[in-house]
């Protein structure tokens, strides 16, 4: 299978990623792909505040965020063609807060894809990559022969 473009990853990644229910109710939006690189963006709403007092995100939503943009992350390797991953594994260490009224990011990429296996990591960050608030790692598996570069629409290259 030839490698997908950032704008067909992009696509397929847009097509998916609407099609999650919960992703639409805390409002996960593309960000950006970048070669083998997705990030996604959750804005901040009120109702997803896990400690009213302070106004900061729930640790529930934020995971939510990591393991979807882990995960859709498969999509956006270069080494395998985009198939169903479902979550095998996901380890996430809170490394800091986000202040209120703040968008929360999640960056992720695949690292090493095995036949049943596939190994990602990412981070959550609020203003900058390289101050995270959160690190995530994990591994999916890799549904053999479903193939979703159908949803295309012959647009592969």
């Amino acid at each position: 299978m030839p490698i997908l473009t950032d704008a067909e990853k992009t696509k397929l990644v847009r097509i998916m990623n609407d099609h999650i229910p919960h992703t639409a109710s805390l409002g996960i939006e593309l960000h950006s792909v970048v070669g083998e690189e997705l990030t996604f963006t959750m804005p901040y709403r009120k109702e997803l505040v896990g400690d009213a007092e302070a106004g900061t995100f729930h640790g529930g939503a934020l995971t939510v965020l990591l393991d979807h943009t882990l995960g859709m992350s498969t999509v956006c390797s270069d080494s395998m063609p985009p198939s169903v991953t479902p979550t095998l594994d996901l380890r996430i260490d809170h490394l800091g807060i986000a202040p209120p009224n703040v968008d929360i990011y999640a960056t992720a990429k695949v690292y090493k894809a095995t036949r049943k296996l596939i190994f990602v990591e990412g981070v959550a960050y609020y203003d900058s990559r390289d101050n995270p608030i959160a690190r995530a790692t994990g591994s999916w598996v890799r549904v053999a022969d479903v193939d979703l570069t159908w949803i295309l629409g012959g647009a592969q290259q």
